[in-house]
This record gives structure tokens, sequence and C-alpha cells, in this order.
């Protein structure tokens, strides 16, 4: 027989009697610990769904039947049973096992989402396209709880109560998102009323089922797929099960609490010592919400990310968390504004661009006074192509009225985020993930009001200059220190832009642009366009991510790679003063 640690295909499982399945289970929990442990990861969901995992292989014939996994932070059992076990310890890391489901990776990866609530339309779209072919397999959407917080989920689950084509919708349900789940669905999936909600919506309920006893998944599940009809399984399991530090962390259950290591029985997490631009940025709100009661935060669910856990805590109901709602969090925080408030809003800038609209219908538009804190602005490393914080400056910078600020330093959040709140209209802004730069000597941070650019260095004999937006210009003063001739202007305002400043970087004749984002619309074109209003035409080079989707690794290494560090800002400046 298959040893239970070795197991690494759905066929194989498959082929094991059923008493073995708790030993499998075992295995996979144990090396999920390890992987996480070694490399970090989303550990606390996928402890919880280590068993449902294996029921959902067992019953369901992936590839053909389509497990598509919301998000993906439940799925690393699924990872190691679909011929990924021997590589599982580059998850993450650079050119290794994606950090959410990947299609391109594996063909049991049936549908790639870093982003929640996707699940259940996807999967309905695929059993009506399932069914144009004669349908005999089945589509699976797998969702977390914390899921059903999205508005997306109940545009699908609308939409699939009423086809007429089987669909089975798996909820796995463990009080949780990264934290408590809020609002009145988590309080309805704890009562009796759930099965009446979801039969109303048109889905055969079963359950809810014990998701760690494979003697109540198994049954459920394949009762499930024999059904002709739409069907949702409540699956009720433990986040962090079987890990003991996941389990006694009651703010997450260890959703990402790698890499650490065992010393002397126990637990060591690897952490930073410098503060990061999102605990910079929670302490000026925090000082702002003291100064002024109109000052609220709203967060889609993102508490710890955001590092607002502290200021729940000091400013109870007036900091809010939505759920996993982005669209909803800033129309709520339109609503706030509209009646007097002064609204933040604190976002990664990978999950704003699900409320492109109503920033720009509810908020933009009747020009009311939101503030959008972006964080995650730029390179993200680890969570890779889905996460990176690419376009928010090419998009932004579009909408009339709004004022998108960037700052260098710890020290510029707080003169920004003044300046952004005492404005009449918008404004936004854009942090990267990562720790605080440490402060040159002689470096000025901002005082508010912040009103345009920031002339880093201007030599008397400028013969070229680095236009730069957020901590990348402290690459370009490096670089620029090496040189002769090259100032360097931090923008700060990356929209409306500081027209005389940018002028004068154009009179110098070369022009190098820097920003981690899109050159496609973004601080470059922003440039451009100011130079073709104004007929300069000098030497143009654009530096900033490419027109593709930047992949999952380390983040520094990726800098280097694309030059957007002070050695690739260097050769980018010879190149521009090379040519003619």
């Amino acid at each position: 027989m298959t040893p239970p640690g070795s197991v690494d295909s759905p066929e194989a499982l498959r082929a094991l009697p059923e008493e073995a399945l708790d030993g499998v289970c075992a295995a996979l929990r144990e090396e999920i610990v390890s992987v996480c442990g070694r490399v970090g990861g989303h550990l606390g969901a996928s402890l919880g769904a280590v068993e449902l995992v294996v029921a959902l292989h067992r019953v369901f014939h992936s590839p053909k039947d389509a497990l598509v996994f919301d998000v993906g932070h439940q799925a690393y059992a699924h990872k190691l049973l679909t011929g990924r076990r021997a590589r599982m310890h580059t998850l993450r890391q650079e050119g290794g096992v994606a950090p959410f489901l990947e299609p391109t990776e594996s063909p049991h990866d049936a549908f790639g989402a870093g982003h929640a609530c996707t699940a259940v339309s996807v999967a309905l779209g695929m059993a009506e396209a399932m069914a144009r072919e004669g349908g005999l397999f089945r589509a699976v959407a797998v969702v977390g709880d914390g899921g059903l917080t999205g508005g997306l989920t109940f545009e699908g689950l609308n939409n699939a109560g009423a086809s007429p084509h089987p669909l089975v919708v798996v909820l796995n349900d463990n009080g949780m998102s990264i934290s408590s789940n809020v609002g009145a669905v988590a309080h309805l999936l704890k009562s009796a009323s759930a099965r009446a909600f979801f039969e109303s919506m048109g889905f055969t309920y079963l359950g809810p089922v014990d998701g760690h006893a494979l003697s109540e998944l198994l049954p459920a599940l394949a009762e499930a797929r024999r059904a002709r009809r739409p069907v949702l399984v409540h699956v009720r399991t433990e986040k962090g099960r079987g890990f003991s530090p996941a389990e006694s962390d009651a703010a997450t259950r260890g959703h990402a609490m790698g890499p650490y290591e065992w010393r002397d029985g126990k637990l060591v997490r690897s952490r930073g010592g410098r503060a990061t631009f999102s605990e910079a940025f929670a302490e000026a709100l925090g000082r702002a919400m003291e100064a002024d009661a109109r000052v609220v935060a709203v967060s889609p669910a993102m508490l710890e990310g955001s590092a607002l856990v502290g200021l729940k805590t000091r400013f109870g109901t007036r900091v809010y968390d939505v759920g996993i709602a982005e669209q909803h969090a800033v129309a709520f925080s339109a609503g706030l504004a509209a009646r007097g408030a002064r609204p933040v809003c604190l976002l990664y800038s990978t999950f704003l661009q699900r409320a492109m609209d109503q920033l720009v219908h509810d908020v933009v538009l009747p020009r009311l006074p939101v503030t959008l804190a972006i964080d995650r602005a730029g390179l993200v490393g680890a969570d890779g192509a889905t996460h990176q914080g690419a376009y928010d400056m090419a998009w932004l910078r579009a909408l009339p009225g709004l004022r998108l600020y960037a700052p260098v330093v710890g020290a510029d959040v707080e003169p920004m985020l003044a300046t952004a709140l005492s404005g009449q209209g918008p404004a936004a802004l854009r942090f990267p993930r990562g720790t605080l730069p440490a402060v040159p000597e002689a470096f000025v941070a901002s005082v508010a009001p912040v009103v345009g650019g920031r002339w880093l260095l201007f030599p008397k004999e400028a013969r070229g200059a680095v236009v730069a937006a957020g901590p990348l210009a402290l690459s370009a003063l490096e670089a620029a220190s090496g040189l002769e001739g090259v100032a360097v202007l931090d923008v700060r305002v990356v929209s409306p832009l500081d027209a005389e400043a940018v002028d004068r970087a154009l009179e110098t004749g070369r022009v190098l642009t820097l920003e981690e984002g899109t050159t496609r619309g973004g601080l470059g074109s922003a440039v451009l366009e100011q130079a073709a209003r104004t007929g300069r035409r000098p030497r143009f080079m654009l530096l900033g991510l490419p027109d593709a989707f930047v992949r999952h690794g380390d983040a520094r290494a990726q800098r280097r790679a694309l030059g957007l560090d002070a050695a690739g800002i260097t050769r980018a400046l010879g190149a521009l003063f090379a040519l003619k």
C-alpha cells in the first residue's frame, strides 16, 4: 500500500482503503506545517481544510470534475495531492510553486484566483459549459464563509440558485476570513436559519457537516455529486486545526504565521525589526483621529494587514471592518463623507481595483472628502501576480479632482495624510509593502501642507533629471550621487502634477521617470503629457514595471532584475546620456 506521506495524486488517493485516509490527513497537515515554517505562507486556512480537500479528491475526479477554490488560502493540501509535493518547499519563491491556484502549473487548478468571492460565479460558468458538453462531470466551488461577506459571491449564488444545471457549492465555514467574520451572515451561519436561507435561494442544502470527520464529509459530497441541481454543502471546520500555535492564535488562527522554527520546544517566529509603511500610516491616522472626531477608518477585512488592530482597540466604533467587500467599503465611505465624516478607507492596491466604479461614481464625481490609503502599492513579492500593486497610479491619476500622494520616507506620511484630510475633495496616499527606508543625511521630510514636488538634488550644471515617485526616489538619489549633473525630483503629488517643477526637469534636456507601477499611463506618461503641452522635446526614458504580470518572488530581487535599484538606475542614466 502507498505510504500516507507519499500520496501525491488523486488517483493514488482514491486507490487507498478508506481506513488509510486519516493517515493521509495527518501526513498532509505535518507537511503544511513544515513547508510554512521554512518559507512562510497561508497556514491556518489550509490546515483547517485538510480533511475537506482529501474528501473532495476522493469523491470528485479532478481535473475532469473542476474544483474551483476561492482565493487558494485553503488549498495547500490540494497542491500536495496534485503532483507538487516534491516542489512544495519552493512555495512562493521565484520560479517555485505559486502562492495561489495556477492553471499553468497544474491541470488540477481549475481556475486561478488571488482575490476572494469569485468561485461561485466561475464554477457556475463551468457548470453551464459542462452541460453543453453532455453534463457528465461536475463543477465545485469551494468557498470560505469569509467569501460570503462579499457581494460577488451573492451575485453568483443568485444566478446559480435558479440554474437548471448541477453545481456543487462547498461552504467551508470556519467563522473567519483573516480574523473573525463580521456582519449578519456570520450570525446566520451559526443559526438554524442557514438551511432555510440557502433553500430559499434554490439550493438543496446538506449539512452542517463536521469538516474534520471523513465519515460525514464523504457521504455528503457523494450525495452532492449525484444531484442534478444546485447543491450547497455546509462544512464546519476549524482554522489552524492540528497546530497548537495556530489554534491558540485567537486573532487569526495562524493565517500567515511563517517562517518559524522550533527552539527548545518553543515556536520562534521570524520578525522584522523596523516599522513598516502600514504601521507608520496607522500611527499617523491615530493622531488624526485624536485631533478630529470626524475622522474614521474603514477596512475591508484587513485590520491586521493594515495595522489597524491597535486603533480598533483605542477608537472602537470609529474603526469599521466591513468584511471582504471593497466595493461596499468605498461606497460606505462615500456615505460617511456625505454626512460630514472624514473617512479614511484603507485598501491594498490590488483590492482597490475591485472598487473602481464606486470610486469614480460615488466618491470622485460628487467630490466627496474620502481619503484612500493604498497599501502594498508596487511590488509585493511572494504573493505574486494577483497581488502586485501595479496599476493604481495609472488609473487614479485619470480621475478629475483626486489628489494622489506618494511618500518617500515614513516622516512624509503624517503631513501627507493631514493635507489629504484638510482638502475639500477626494485624496489618496499610495505606499509600498515593507519596512521604512533609512533616511539619508540632509534629507528634508515633508511638512503640511504638502504642495507640489520636492527637489532632492539639483546641481548647478544639471544635464539631466530623474523624476520619481515614492521610495524609489532614494534609489535615484543614490544613483545620482555617483554621477555628474543629475537632478532628482520627488514629485510627492502624482496628481495633479507640479507643472513648474516638471518643466524645470524637462529643461535639463534629458529625463528619466521612475515609478513602481506600470509605465502605461503612470508617472512617465504624466511627464510626457506635460512635455507635449509645453512643446518641449527632451530625451526620455521611462523606468517602471513592465507590460507584463510580475510573478511571485523576492521583491528586492525583482527590483534588481527590473533595473529599479540604484545600479539599474545608473545604467539607465548612462544609456540616456548616450542618446544623441
